[in-house]
């Protein structure tokens, strides 16, 4: 394999596991260990509600981000309710087509963070 030939297989392959401004949640890097019994828990549980997706990634600064998606509003306090009894942080957001995402937030402590400023 020639010099040039490595060089765009190593910028192809830094480009996919990069997180670059702009890009949907499904192309952001998940986390590289293995899920938590916690997290995995939180998903078994969720799909139990009239839900439409779950996704899983890797936030800014560390955060492991559980995001459920649904269309149903009495799910909404329900699954951040379960997110708060299993440790997790939340926030939820809902749109104008109302479709409401709720976040269950856990803090991966081996991640670099930027110093925050007090």
């Amino acid at each position: 394999m020639s010099q040039d030939e490595e060089e765009i297989i190593h910028s192809s392959t830094l480009e996919e596991n990069i997180w670059v401004h702009g890009k949907p949640v499904a192309n952001l890097p998940s986390s590289e260990l293995s899920m938590s019994e916690e997290r995995k828990s939180y998903i078994k549980k969720a799909l139990e509600y009239d839900i439409i997706d779950i996704r899983t990634y890797a936030g800014y600064k560390g955060d492991l981000i559980i995001q459920v998606t649904t269309m149903d509003p009495a799910a909404v306090p329900a699954l951040k309710a379960l997110a708060l009894d299993m440790g997790f942080e939340t926030a939820a957001t809902k749109d104008v087509l109302s479709v409401y995402k709720i976040y269950a937030i856990s803090h991966l402590d081996t991640a670099y963070a930027l110093k925050e400023e007090d």
